[in-house]
This record gives structure tokens, C-alpha cells and sequence, in this order.
């Protein structure tokens, strides 16, 4: 509404009130350029992000990678680098920003990798109002593109804080990177929103839990007022979690929102979250309130979740129903266990299905997700539409299969917790190989030749009848094989001299740089004992990490690839090796369906030393 100015106040000191006005807004922060929260994670809408940096920081941005073994063992630290360029969001542009890669190791990707933009990393500028980033995902491992969307979509339907997440059409220095979810960032102005304070301490965990032998793991990505009293609750209750005898339930009540609790951990179930915290001891948050001193559990890493369920194990799993109580964490595997507390899960999970799972308002939501993106869709995302009958059909069963579940209440859960993942380094492995690339398992190819020096704990391993074969990497369950430039699987198998097991190594090549024919470097694992590509908790697990020297840089079926690597091993336990038998509360032996992996596993790899 225009206002009158008084004709007593002359028109000078008018603009001299203007200015300092101007200067005290400015002052505050205030953005100057529209862009808000709201307009940015608005997901009726495809927003445009176009980045500009130095093509020479592009390259070493998206090449830049995760060590497997390190990471699998824990060691979370960033190995990405923030490069100085300019951005402009939904026609803003906005110079001087942080960009780099994000990701662990599903999604990274050096064709359309995921990237961070921090609005303030290089210059004190705030451009957005009620927020400091973008965190845009590439959607590598969920071909449908709207499995974050959904899943906080339920998450903030249950009452839950979970992240917003937007659309954008990303591009870098003009190249198309296609559509990526642009996922709200957990920082300050979430937890403002979400909790109405933000000042409390935020953890991250990662491929770890809340346990005496991993706390210590758990990222600070808040530091809050009161830091180190924060610490000291949650190092509590890992020791709580992990002392013997029953459960404390009322210290357990002053130090976490165990209502708040069981309603997040009954959506991860519902949701078939099996890389979360209740499922995977890992992609989740932890805050600590400053209001009432509890902590609460955020969560993040959402993208392989609201589809065809794979079973209790993500990409490893045997294509069983998801089940109805996630119980390898810690937490959730000493609640279930503790008097009463399986009847009360239950109680929250059935509230949750009658409030929360109404087939149709989700089918419809997936409906309107698949029609604004449909225009969109980049050519790696070109199978977008029939990935998304996936989620139709999990919406559309997974009531039916939480029923049966409780029919038969209560349900099995792993007998004790998983122990997180621990390593140790093996040995290491070097030599040749020369291969004719395939592409697809009839190809017929020539015999490839190999020579490879296997060095296991000191010793020299003997093998025979070694082989290898190059193809392309296609492994759905983290997205391999699709998109611009699928990574290159080399696998060389061999046998042991000694006791005649098999000896896999399964190896993953970046394809550009193999054709750029610089030092590639190499992720992968080894498996002892099966043929093939190794399933967690029922071969030994090792990883491997080194680099590769092309001297034949073939990548078309028929063309011959080979050179030099390089490689360290490092052994696994705990984490995904490891599955306990299951069973129900109340009962003092495991249950008649153990699962087959438990079944499998080797003997004393049931996991945690801590009680059932």
C-alpha cells in the first residue's frame, strides 16, 4: 500500500531516512535478490541452476573421489575441494560461491556428479533468505527421481523434520547435467524451523552408530552453544545403549525423545529405509535441543528408499518383503528388545499407516511428480517413467506387507545389534592385465591374459587358472550402468592354489578418465569363496583401493583394455558382514526364519558384543 509523505518533512530528509533504512536493512543481511527458502524448494516447479567456474577446476572437481576401503571402514573426512565460481538460481545470478562435489559412494559419479554450492563460502553474502546452500543430488541410485521427495514427504506427514526437496535443471560451464533433486540443507535454518531453535549441536553419522566403539565417528555439523554438554549426552547413550542387563528406560527418557523416536523409526520401516540408521547405522542426523536438552533424529540419504523392495540388505538383499522393524542399529535393537517396548512400536507404527499412508493422496502425489518432471527428463534419465511403476507398486503393497507382519506379532529382529564396521589392512596385489572388452554376459571374447602377485598378511598367495574380462559396470542397486559415462568393471577371478577356493576381484574404472589415458584410480572389492560378485555375511569381505595405468584404453566391445595396477586390500568385519540370528521378544532362541544370511554367515560373525 503506497503511503503519503507529510508535506512538513522535506523531501531530502526523506531520502536521508531511505538511506539509513537502506543501510540498516542491508546491515541485518536481509537478501537483496528475491531468492527465499520457499521460492527456491518450491516443487510445483523445475528451477534452472547454471554454474560457471574455470574449466580446469571443473575437471579436478568432478574426477575428485572417495577412497572405498577408507570409507568403509569409517573414515568419513571430506576428500572434495571447494572451488570459487559463480551460480545463477532460477534467474538470479550470484557471484563468488563455493561449489564441489558431495556424495559417499553410491551416488558420486564423475559425468553428473552431485555438487554443493555454499552462497558464503568465498564471500560474506547471504543471497538467500533462510538459506546458506544448495545441496543438489544427481538421483544416480533412484532412477525414478522422486524417491528424497517422497520419503520426506511421508517423514513430514508423520510430523517428522525432514528436509524439503525441490527440482533443477542443473548445468556446468554449458553442459547439460540433466534433472537433480535440490535437497534443503540440515543446518541452522532447518533446525530454526523445524525445532524453533538452532542453536543446539547437530551430528551426522555415517557407516556408524551411537555406540562406545563408533560414537566418536558421528560428524559435528553444528556446533552448538552448550558443544561439549552435547557431546557428553550422546557419548551417555552409547554407553547406555551398549551396558549390560536390561534397558534404563527412564535414563533413557532423559536423554532421547523416545516418543519421538519410535514414530521416526516406524517411518524408516514403513518406508523400507534400509540404508538408514534403524536398517544400516548410517545416512542419518542427530540434534540436540537446547529447548528441552533430548535428542532427535533427522532423516538424510534418501534416494534408494519408496521402491521395489530389495530385502533386508539394499543391493546385497534376496528380493524378500521389506520388514515391518529395522533392528540392526543400536538403539532401535535395545528398545525392541526392553519389556513392552515391541507392543509400543507397534502401537506407533499402526498410527502412523492410518494417518500417514493414504494410497491414493501418495499415488496422486507421485502422479503430479511424474508429470512436471516428464518435460524435463535428461537422456541419462530416460527410463525415469518406468522406474516409477516401482514406487506406484510399493505404495500400493506395502500395507498388505506390514499386516502380514504384525499378524504374527511380535515380529522377528536381528537377536542383538550389528556391530559397526571395523578393517584392518590385508595386503596388497599388483601386476598386468590385457582384456577384450564385452559388452553383455553371451559376448564371446578371446581369454585374457594376466599376471597378478597377491600378497595376503605377509604371505604370498598361489593362484591358478587366472582370468580376466572388461566390461560395463550394471549393478541397480547403486546405479551403475546408466547415464553418459557408466564406470568399467574389470573383474580378474583366479583360484587358490592351496585349498582350491575362489578368488574374486571385482574392480571399478572411471570410463573418461581411462579414456583420457591418465593414472585411473580403482575401487573395488575381493571375495573368497563364491564366484561371483560377493554377498555381505556370507563370504569374507575385502576391499580395494590403488590405481590403474592404462596402456590399452579399448571401451568398445571387441577393443582391448589393459595396463598396470596397483592395488591395497583391506579386510572388513562388522557392518554389513555381520547379521545375527533372529528373534522374537520374549523368546530365549532364535527364530524358525532366521534369514538366509544369517544362516550363511561364518561362524561367530553374529555381531556385537553388547546384549540382545
Amino acid at each position: 500500500m503506497a503511503r503519503s509523505r507529510s508535506p512538513a518533512r522535506p523531501a531530502a530528509l526523506g531520502c536521508l531516512v531511505a538511506m539509513v533504512l537502506g543501510g540498516a536493512i542491508a546491515a541485518t543481511g536481509a537478501p537483496a535478490t528475491g531468492l527465499t527458502d520457499a521460492r527456491i524448494l518450491d516443487d510445483t516447479r523445475v528451477i534452472d541452476v547454471t554454474i560457471e567456474l574455470d574449466a580446469a577446476d571443473w575437471e579436478t572437481l568432478r574426477n575428485q573421489s572417495r577412497d572405498m576401503g577408507r570409507a568403509l571402514r569409517g573414515d568419513t573426512e571430506s576428500p572434495f575441494t571447494w572451488f570459487r565460481g559463480d551460480v545463477t538460481v532460477d534467474g538470479v545470478r550470484v557471484e563468488g560461491v563455493g561449489i564441489r562435489k558431495k556424495g559417499f559412494l553410491g551416488s558420486l559419479d564423475s559425468s553428473t556428479p552431485s555438487l554443493l554450492v555454499d552462497f558464503n563460502r568465498f564471500v560474506d553474502q547471504d543471497p538467500v533468505e533462510g538459506m546458506t546452500r544448495l545441496t543438489l543430488n544427481n538421483n544416480k541410485q533412484d532412477r525414478s527421481l522422486v524417491s528424497q521427495a517422497m520419503a520426506y514427504h511421508v517423514f513430514r506427514r508423520a510430523g517428522l523434520a525432514a528436509p524439503r526437496v525441490g527440482f533443477a535443471s542443473v548445468t556446468v560451464n554449458g553442459e547439460d547435467l540433466g534433472l537433480y533433486s535440490n535437497v534443503e540443507p540440515v543446518r541452522r535454518p532447518f533446525l530454526a524451523r523445524s525445532f524453533g531453535d538452532g542453536q543446539g549441536t547437530l551430528w551426522e553419522g555415517t557407516i556408524c552408530d551411537i555406540l562406545p566403539e563408533s560414537v566418536a565417528r558421528m560428524e559435528v555439523k553444528v556446533k552448538g552453544a552448550d558443544a561439549d554438554d552435547d557431546a557428553g549426552r550422546l557419548e551417555e547413550l552409547a554407553a547406555l545403549v551398549a551396558a549390560e542387563g536390561p534397558l534404563d528406560l527412564d535414563r533413557l527418557a532423559g536423554l532421547v525423545d523416545v516418543d519421538h523416536f519410535l514414530r521416526f523409526w516406524s517411518v524408516e520401516g514403513l518406508l523400507n529405509v534400509w540404508d538408514g540408521y534403524c536398517a544400516n547405522q548410517n545416512n542419518y542426523f542427530v540434534y540436540a535441543s537446547p529447548v528441552d536438552r533430548l535428542l532427535r533424529f533427522i532423516p538424510w540419504g534418501a534416494d534408494a528408499t519408496v521402491g521395489p523392495a530389495p530385502g533386508l540388505g539394499g543391493p546385497f538383499g534376496r528380493g524378500r518383503a521389506a520388514p515391518a522393524v529395522s533392528a540392526q542399529a543400536g538403539l532401535p535393537n535395545r528398545l525392541y528388545f526392553a519389556p513392552g517396548m515391541a507392543d509400543r512400536y507397534r502401537a506407533v507404527l499402526e498410527e502412523v499407516i492410518d494417518e500417514v499412508w493414504r494410497e491414493e493422496d501418495l499415488l496422486a502425489e507421485i502422479d503430479r511428480l511424474a508429470a512436471l518432471l516428464a518435460p524435463r527428463l535428461g537422456r541419462r534419465q530416460a527410463d525415469a517413467p518406468q522406474a516409477l511403476e516401482g514406487v506406484r507398486s510399493f505404495v500400493r503393497g506395502r500395507r498388505a506387507e506390514i499386516e502380514a507382519a504384525l499378524a504374527e506379532w511380535p515380529a522377528a529382529a536381528p537377536s542383538t545389534w550389528r556391530r559397526p564396521m571395523t578393517s584392518r589392512p590385508l595386503g596388497t596385489a599388483s601386476g598386468t592385465f590385457l582384456a577384450t572388452y564385452r559388452d553383455g554376459a553371451a559376448d564371446e571374447v578371446p581369454p585374457g591374459e594376466v599376471t597378478l602377485d597377491v600378497q595376503f598378511d605377509g604371505a604370498a598367495v598361489g593362484l591358478r587358472d587366472v582370468e580376466a574380462s572388461v566390461s560395463t559396470f550394471v549393478f541397480p542397486g547403486f546405479g551403475g550402468g546408466r547415464g553418459g559415462d557408466p564406470p568399467i568393471s574389470v573383474v580378474i577371478s583366479a583360484t587358490r592354489a592351496d585349498d582350491g577356493k575362489p578368488l574374486v576381484f571385482n574392480l571399478f574404472l572411471d570410463r573418461r578418465r581411462v579414456a583420457a589415458g591418465e593414472e585411473v584410480p580403482v575401487n573395488g572389492m575381493v571375495t573368497e569363496g563364491t564366484a561371483g560378485f560377493g554377498i555381505p555375511g556370507f563370504v569374507p569381505m575385502r576391499t580395494v583401493d590403488g590405481t590403474f595405468q592404462p596402456a590399452e584404453r579399448g571401451l568398445e566391445p571387441g577393443s582391448l583394455l589393459g595396463g598396470r595396477l596397483d592395488l591395497r586390500v583391506t579386510q572388513l568385519d562388522g557392518g554389513l558382514m555381520n547379521r545375527a540370528p533372529l528373534r522374537r521378544p520374549g523368546a530365549d532362541t532364535p527364530a524358525a526364519e532366521a534369514t538366509p544370511e544369517a544362516e550363511a554367515a561364518p561362524a561367530g560373525a553374529e555381531g556385537a558384543d553388547g546384549p540382545g
